[in-house]
């Protein structure tokens, strides 16, 4: 496993009261076609990094093998993201997105949000979240954030680039953790 770190002890189920007033909200992305689509609300309150909910589409899933396409549209996820974020004005924020999604960067940038691509230094981010992950400096909202837990708890080294000496993930089952390190680096 990559987050051997991660534990239940960065889990959370009551979201604290005064939350969402003491923390700037941010939106984090890992862009996704053939692959999923993932969105995270991260809540930043200084101290401690609170994901409290998620957001996922698989073009593999029953659901959108439903559709006459199972794969979205910039615009469809940018129309997913507005229900995401809501449309109060206080609840707009800050969107991190996987830096290779710069269609869907131009596309949430024409609809007025404000976004930033990423830093994707894989290791590096990797070494931070960790860190965050043993410090219990991030929190996992337990039910509304399932996919990201189940893909943390899988999330594995690439053992044949182990072999050539390299440290690399396995490219799987990895969206919603690239979400997280996108913010959190």
């Amino acid at each position: 496993l990559i987050y051997t770190s991660f534990t239940d002890d960065n889990l959370y189920e009551d979201v604290p009261i005064a939350l969402k007033s003491t923390a700037t909200r941010y939106i984090a992305v890992d862009y996704g076609t053939h692959n999923p689509c993932v969105f995270l609300d991260v809540w930043d309150d200084g101290q401690t990094v609170w994901v409290n909910n998620e957001y996922r589409w698989d073009s593999t899933s029953e659901e959108a093998r439903r559709r006459t396409d199972p794969q979205k549209t910039d615009s469809e996820y940018a129309d997913d993201m507005a229900t995401f974020i809501g449309d109060r004005p206080d609840m707009q924020c800050p969107i991190v997105v996987d830096p290779s999604a710069a269609s869907f960067i131009t596309e949430l940038r024409l609809r007025g949000y404000a976004v930033r691509a990423a830093d994707n230094a894989v290791e590096d981010g990797i070494r931070v979240l960790s860190a965050m992950f043993a410090n219990k400096t991030v929190r996992i909202h337990k039910i509304r954030c399932r996919g990201l837990i189940a893909e943390l708890r899988s999330y594995v080294w690439d053992d044949k680039a182990a072999e050539r000496g390299e440290d690399k993930p396995v490219k799987q089952k990895d969206h919603a953790p690239d979400a997280l390190r996108y913010y959190v680096y």
